[in-house]
């Protein structure tokens, strides 16, 4: 039953707002994981893997964050082979630039 996936079944209230709340940000993060790992993990090794082994796996790598004044740094030491390919997968962006004629 879904009390037990969300663990909706723990929840500390009754009133329908705060279980609308609560899944409302239940849903949403999981629609963020999902475009995630379609846009972002495409082709790599573990782009099959399902959304409850990713957080899990993904949560445990530790990185660390510094403000510069060129913007924020990430940096992810390569310890494991999993941080390894995050890294590897997160500085390499897969996009292409457009171009259009708009001359005539």
């Amino acid at each position: 039953m879904a009390k037990n996936i969300y663990q909706i079944k723990n929840l500390r209230t009754r009133k329908f707002l705060g279980i609308y709340g609560f899944l409302w940000l239940v849903f949403i993060t999981h629609n963020l994981i999902s475009w995630f790992k379609s846009t972002i993990l495409y082709g790599a090794e573990f782009e099959n893997m399902g959304v409850r082994a990713l957080v899990k796996t993904v949560g445990n790598i530790k990185g660390f964050v510094k403000r510069t004044s060129l913007g924020i740094k990430v940096n992810i030491p390569p310890l494991t082979k999993l941080a390894k390919l995050i890294a590897d997968v997160l500085c390499n962006p897969r996009y292409i630039q457009l171009t259009f004629d708009i001359s005539s």
